[in-house]
């Protein structure tokens, strides 16, 4: 008997790092970054890594609009402008298209009012939850948000919006990381 289980240990071994080395080969959800004025541990900016992470996105969803985002290598690609209930969800991927890893910066010192999309000569921000949290990523404990794209990875930035009317059937989406997406057709569900 102690001869089997000797013989069974190399296959299981060899199944779990199969398994081990199938997980790691997927597309790693992009963390928070830190910067020099962060401790490289800081506990605040540990809990911000998963809401950053948002929705996973599939890598063929198709892009209703697409362009160069403000910082080089980083294509902004926007995948979603869906209307129902009220509210308006958005969602843009960002994409690393060089052969260099890229820290995308997406918010800094809270600037949640820079995000914001307009339907005729109205703008509207990002809505908050009855806590007073944006409906988008979670900035860390220092205000930020960023992302370490590597070569390839993409990550999905999303937020809600109070939805435009009815007779709307476009709006802008405006963002300090991209230039303005005009234009985009607002799907209702």
């Amino acid at each position: 008997m102690a001869h089997h289980r000797r013989s069974s240990t190399p296959l299981l071994l060899s199944v779990a790092v199969l398994l081990v080395l199938a997980g790691c080969s997927k597309n790693e959800p992009a963390t928070t970054t830190t910067t020099a004025s962060q401790p490289a541990a800081a506990p605040a900016a540990a809990p911000a890594a998963t809401p950053a992470a948002g929705p996973a996105a599939a890598p063929t969803t198709p892009a209703i609009q697409s362009q160069d985002a403000n910082q080089a290598g980083i294509v902004a690609e926007l995948t979603e402008c869906k209307r129902g209930d009220g509210v308006l969800t958005v969602k843009v991927r960002f994409r690393n298209t060089s052969g260099q890893p890229i820290p995308l910066s997406v918010i800094d010192a809270r600037d949640y009012e820079k995000f914001y999309v307009t339907a005729g000569s109205k703008k509207y921000f990002i809505l908050k939850d009855s806590e007073g949290a944006y409906l988008t990523p979670n900035a860390n404990a220092f205000g930020s948000l960023g992302v370490d794209l590597k070569p390839g990875q993409g990550w999905l930035w999303w937020a809600k919006f109070p939805a435009p009317p009815a007779d709307a059937t476009k709006i802008t989406l405006i963002t300090p990381i991209t230039p303005p997406f005009e234009d985009v057709p607002i799907t209702d569900k």
